[in-house]
């Protein structure tokens, strides 16, 4: 079995799990991650950022094979962002 394979299978029951959610949830969220991630004080919004950020890496390792072209991109962008957001509140503390 491959890392890949094994990935998507322990994931199974979790996106099945936020896929009965409201499709609201997962957004708002992330959002609200991102807020307490620029807001909080520097070890809380760092651990916010670390949830967001390893949040996005799964779903992005996930969709990977079938994203294309300008989504990849944003995708890394995305990442981007929020590591450099997470960087700059690790700085603070």
């Amino acid at each position: 079995m491959t890392f890949r394979t094994s990935v998507e299978k322990r994931s199974a029951p979790v996106l099945v799990l936020l896929s009965q959610r409201p499709r609201w949830l997962v957004p708002v969220l992330s959002l609200l991650l991102l807020v307490g991630g620029l807001a909080l004080p520097p070890v809380f919004g760092a651990l916010c950022l670390l949830l967001l950020l390893a949040f996005i890496g799964w779903l992005t390792y996930l969709s990977w094979p079938v994203v294309v072209g300008n989504a990849r991109l944003l995708r890394f962008v995305t990442l981007g962002l929020v590591v450099f957001a997470l960087l700059s509140r690790l700085r603070e503390v």
